[in-house]
């Protein structure tokens, strides 16, 4: 991974370790909402690559009712280049979860799982109809949805991925 200097200022702003740790703490919580022992730590490399890619994000379901499998069938497209995406977001996703345990945003369960602790997080200042508010709102979602998608192993075949 590039120094930050060095970073193109269209990544460095995408993918800036404060935003993704927001992001990834949302998916925490959202997880935690189902399945309180927290995210296991797999897991957390999938949520960035669906929430930050647009036609991804866009085309997720309303509601953690819709199950995962059907869902993937329904619509291939969203697997397509998802395996490069995973490699090219995974050094970022680590930065952020060193950025977010080292502020105290996420922590790691003795087993390693991830775990947001309950703060009281100043609301970012983002519009509601913005594309951050919106990553945001779906991170959330995302990790509700894969705490009632099954095993890892399962979740990580259904989006044609390997740990």
């Amino acid at each position: 991974m590039r120094l930050w200097n060095d970073r193109p200022p269209e990544i460095a702003h995408l993918f800036n370790p404060a935003f993704c740790a927001l992001l990834i703490r949302e998916g925490v919580l959202g997880f935690m909402e189902v399945s309180p022992g927290g995210m296991p730590y797999p897991l957390v490399f999938l949520l960035l690559p669906i929430v930050l890619h647009k036609a991804t994000r866009e085309s997720l379901p309303g509601k953690i009712t819709t199950k995962m499998h059907p869902w993937i069938q329904e619509h291939q497209e969203v697997r397509v280049g998802f395996s490069e995406r995973c490699t090219a977001v995974a050094a970022y996703t680590r930065e952020a979860i060193l950025f977010a345990a080292n502020g105290a945003l996420l922590t790691f369960s003795p087993e390693g799982a991830l775990q947001a602790p309950q703060l009281r997080l100043k609301r970012p200042p983002w519009p509601t109809d913005s594309e951050s508010w919106a990553c945001r709102q779906r991170a959330r979602f995302v990790g509700r949805w894969l705490a009632t998608a099954g095993d890892n192993a399962t979740i990580f075949a259904m989006w044609g991925v390997r740990p």
